[in-house]
This record gives C-alpha cells, structure tokens and sequence, in this order.
C-alpha cells in the first residue's frame, strides 16, 4: 500500500495517488481499489485578489502541465482548501469540462464561489464538513468497493479543521485517510484471490462510535487493526490543539498513525496585523503536527517563489528556511520525542517531481 504525492506547480497543487497493496496484474491504468485527489490546481494565469492594484500573485516555476486533460486519469475527489484565487483558481477549475465526473469537495466558502460560476453540475459540488469529535456526520466519506465481488469495502475520509479567531481565514487543517478495499489472495499464487463470502460495507458510523472516549495516540504497528494510510494538508498551519481532537479518535480507530503525509509549509510569512499578521506557520508549526503524529513525511507546502506585488504585499515578511534546516529542527527532539524516535523524511518538490510513501 502506497502514497504518491506529485506535485503540478511547485507551490500548493498536488495531485495524491493511493495505491492498495495488491491488485490483478492484468489490471489497466490505476489498480482497482486505487483513489486521486487533486490539491488546489492553479496552473494558468496569476491569482488576484480583489483586483491587481490590490494583490496579483505569479508563479515563477513553470507548472509541470498546462491543462488538467494532461492527467493521465480524470481526478476521483478534486479538494479545494480556501476560497482564496491561489487555491480556489477559476481558471484552472474551468478547463474541466461541465460533465466531469470528478466529485468537488471544498471548504464552505469556496464551495460557494465554485457554485457561483455555475459551470460544475450541483451534485458534484459538495461542502466540506467541519470536524466534530464524536459526530460521524462531520466526516466526508466515500466507500470504495472491493476489486471483486467477493471481499469488503474500503474507505476515503476528508474532514476540516479551522482555526479559532482566524483573521486571515487561511489557517486550518484537511484530514484524508484512506483504506483499501480487502481481497484475500491465495497463497499459491497472489494473483488468484479466494471465494469468500461478501462482506458488507462498514455503517458510516460504526468508525466514530468511540471517538468520544478518551485516547492515546499509537502509532502502527502497535495498533492491531488494518492499516490506513493518512495525510493531514495545512499549507498555511494550524495549531496541532486544533487537530489533536481528530487525531486521537479518529485516526486512531482507523489505525492511521504514524501520519503518513504532513502537506505543510516551511517558511514563515507575517503581515502587519490590519492585514492578517501570520499568514504561514511555517516550519515552528509543522515541526509540532510532525511529532504528535509521527509523521513519515513532511512534504513543503506554499513555499515557491511567486512574483507577488500590489498594496496587501508591500510589508510582507519571509522567514525562509530549506530543508536541511527542518532536518536539523525535527533531529533536535521534541519534548520527550527524542531524536531516535523520528524518521520523518523532509521534502520539497519542485513542479512535476512526485515522492512515494510506502507502508507495508
């Protein structure tokens, strides 16, 4: 089972590939019970907010495709985490054709300005629930069923996290787990599978009927039920206090600890405050998600160089730090994570590199 993190445009698109750990070798194109989510796609033109005079953002790195028909698959879930150009871009969004099949889920703001432009059926255009802790209705859940008729369904969940007395609006954290379907396969040859009775779906409550008691975080494999593969995206941070409650119940029940993916800034961004004050946590934040959740990987997140200009830019501050930096930062320790205890691998992609996460 597998994580393949691609990034489009260096900056805050990504496109997520989840990957079973098994499948018939005669299978074409993604394995059967494999799940894509495109990340805030801006691939063309700048991002204004307001108007140009106002904020006009750039990409200086060229985005490794031009138009989302250069995918090789039409996107399962398209996630859009702000409403901001930069994330929620029109542009981009547009070249998918009115009929797509691809389900938008967004942050209720965004949500709104997507339904707005009335290109998208309404259907597809689905708000993302604010996390609860102990409430399955705030979970976002897709069943994934099974690569034969004969095994038991799997699962994708996406959930919000925002911030509290959030200025900006910019600070929050998306949850994503995702559990293969499960086949069994025979032993003499792994690609023949079993005939075993079905099984039937999970009850869309069943996986938060503990979540409201108390937790202690354990990372896999000391947690005996099946592995789940987990992302947490906070491209401008959060603070872990936000996430803790989701941690402990629901990425627990799920088996999804250690995180396997932290889609998180590096640098440090701050405004005066009558324009937002902190507008990136960068790497102070993210080093504490990355040690409560024993993250495998920290990806960089929203930290390429933009040619940003207009009135709401002119007295932001850039405290940049390379990945060298935030090794050295997760070696040092962390309370009393020292720093034999994390193999947290850091890493900045550049537009069109991917990185793959493995879990057996």
């Amino acid at each position: 089972m597998s994580l393949s993190v691609k990034s489009l445009n260096g900056d805050t698109s990504f496109l997520l590939v989840f990957s079973p750990p098994v499948a018939p070798l005669s299978s074409p194109g993604l394995f059967p019970g494999s799940f894509t989510i495109l990340l805030d796609p801006w691939l063309v033109g700048p991002s204004i907010i307001l108007n140009s005079i106002f904020s006009i953002s750039e990409q200086k790195a060229q985005p490794c495709i031009s138009h989302l028909k250069e995918l090789d698959h039409e996107p399962d879930l398209i996630l859009i985490s702000q409403h901001k150009p930069d994330h929620c871009h029109e542009e981009t969004l547009r070249q998918l054709p009115p009929d797509c099949e691809s389900t938008i889920l967004a942050i209720p703001p965004a949500a709104k300005k997507i339904r707005s432009w009335k290109h998208f059926r309404p259907e597809l255009v689905h708000a993302l629930p604010k996390y609860v802790e102990g409430d399955a209705q705030s979970i976002y859940r897709i069943v994934l069923p099974p690569p034969t008729p004969r095994g038991s369904c799997g699962q994708v969940t996406v959930t919000w996290m925002p911030a509290k007395r959030d200025i900006a609006g910019v600070h929050h954290a998306i949850g994503i787990t995702y559990r293969p379907p499960c086949t069994v396969l025979s032993l003499g040859n792994s690609a023949h599978y079993l005939d075993l009775p079905m099984s039937p779906p999970a009850s869309p409550g069943s996986p938060m009927t503990i979540a409201s008691s108390p937790r202690t975080i354990v990372p896999a494999p000391y947690n005996d039920r099946e592995k789940t593969l987990s992302v947490i995206y906070s491209p401008h941070g959060v603070s872990y206090d936000i996430i803790r409650p989701y941690a402990t119940s629901h990425l627990v029940s799920e088996a999804a600890l250690p995180l396997t993916a932290l889609l998180h800034s590096f640098d440090c961004v701050e405004n005066p405050w009558w324009l937002g004050g902190n507008i990136s946590a960068g790497s102070p934040g993210g080093l504490e998600i990355a040690y409560n959740l024993y993250a495998k990987a920290w990806i960089s997140a929203h930290d390429a160089e933009k040619d940003n200009r207009g009135w709401a830019v002119m007295q932001t501050r850039i405290g940049q730090h390379a990945v060298d930096e935030v090794k050295e930062m997760l070696q040092q320790g962390h309370g009393s994570k020292s720093k034999n205890t994390m193999k947290t691998v850091v890493v900045s992609l550049a537009s069109g590199e991917q990185h793959r996460i493995e879990r057996g």
